[in-house]
């Protein structure tokens, strides 16, 4: 047990020291914020497998192999359905089965299929905050399932082998206590059943070659009963997974924005208005009232590829206009919807920009009181873009102008 928890400490400690860089780094140059979409993902991973026992381990070393099929629902939790699988091994040395330490140890070797359900935790983004500009994550997972173990022909082998040696046993008894009958044949020949609740946990490495694709290392413990192995030890057996792979996320994993600063947004109002230089906050209020300049307001919504719905990140952006609104009973508010050519056919985006535009007055008029009247809406779809390049997203937007 002293293993198990350095194990995960070494997990929980990997996950600290590989996120202060990062968070300390996007505090001064990060440009954007970041909105997790919920998505599915697949993985393949292969590796070996040790399953523990009292003879040297390089014989108890046997190949492994895992699909997975999971969601993710947070930045921080996903579950997955995984089917491990392949091949465990066993051992029995001379002095252990009473033939004295001249006796030869046996070997015997059979297959599994373990299907179970995982609940996962990502270290990094509890910790650091959600960045996937971050290239690697680290996170434990525990989960519960089933093992079905098969083809323990090389048991019964060993057995009759171990009989033949041992002289003492009677013709009926067997020297591997709980060898267990094969579930995939008919004849019975113990009444011992090889399956056997599993319980699992470990730790991960992903390494993100891009939004979708990315690169594993894993590390997972099983527990499941004493008859896995055929051998009698009153205690649970064990054994432990080395797995790499690849791991594909289905979809937009994300969306970004650009990072808004409400204080800086109003100043950069008042200078278009004015058309003139923003200066510091107080001398331009100061300013603005006495000289009594017609209220002026901008705001840029941004939306979500493909969507119309207002993110709850750009909502305090529809109260600001909201609260624009009813301190200046004069004023009226346009509303352009925009969306981005690099997706979509102009149709669609001609719809989905109407739909935005729409979307926003029908907050302001139904959340916020504001009459139908001082409202104005109108789309461009993707014909008005003003960002290229990596910027494109910034033309899925509503810009709404109050005076």
């Amino acid at each position: 047990m002293k293993r198990i928890s350095k194990f995960v400490s070494a997990i929980l400690l990997m996950s600290v020291c590989a996120v202060l860089p990062t968070k300390a780094q996007n505090a001064g140059s990060q440009k954007y914020e970041y909105d997790f979409n919920p998505h599915w993902f697949i993985q393949l991973q292969g590796g070996a497998q040790y399953t523990l026992g009292e003879v040297e381990m390089k014989k108890l070393l046997s190949p492994n192999v895992q699909l997975s099929l999971g969601y993710e629902f947070t930045p921080v939790v996903s579950t997955r359905f995984a089917v491990n699988a392949w091949q465990s091994k066993a051992g029995i040395a001379g002095k252990w089965a009473d033939l004295g330490d001249a006796g030869a140890p046996v070997y015997w070797k059979w297959t599994y299929v373990a299907p179970s359900i995982d609940v996962m935790f990502d270290m990094t983004h509890f910790l650091g905050g959600f960045n996937p500009e971050r290239k690697y994550s680290i996170g434990v997972f525990g989960g519960i399932g089933g093992n079905i173990p098969f083809n323990n022909d090389e048991a019964y082998d060993v057995n009759k082998e171990l009989r033949t040696r041992y002289d003492r046993l009677a013709p009926n008894e067997v020297q591997l206590a709980l060898i267990w009958s094969d579930p995939f044949k008919k004849e019975e020949t113990t009444k011992e059943r090889g399956f056997s609740a599993l319980f699992r946990f470990g730790g991960y490495y992903d390494y993100h070659l891009n939004d979708n694709w990315s690169l594993g290392l894993e590390a997972n413990a099983n527990i499941v009963n004493d008859h896995y192995n055929s051998k009698k030890a009153a205690n649970a057996d064990w054994y432990f997974n080395l797995l790499g792979g690849v791991k594909y996320c289905f979809g937009q994993t994300y969306s970004k924005r650009p990072a808004t600063d409400p204080l800086a947004d109003a100043l950069a109002a008042l200078a278009a208005a004015r058309n003139t230089t923003p200066q510091a906050p107080v001398e331009r209020i100061i300013e603005k009232t006495v000289e009594k300049e017609v209220p002026y307001l901008y705001e840029e919504i941004y939306f979500t590829i493909n969507k119309y719905n207002i993110n709850k990140s750009e909502e305090y952006k529809v109260r600001h206009i909201a609260d624009f609104l009813k301190q200046n009973p004069d004023a009226k508010v346009s509303i352009t919807g925009h969306a981005d050519s690099n997706t979509g056919t102009k149709s669609i985006n001609q719809t989905l920009s109407e739909k935005r535009a729409a979307e926003v007055a029908k907050v302001l008029t139904e959340q916020y009181g504001i009459s139908s009247s001082r409202i104005s809406t109108e789309a461009k779809g993707d014909t008005a873009n003003f960002y290229s390049g990596s910027n494109y997203e910034l033309n899925r937007v509503c810009v709404c102008i109050g005076k």
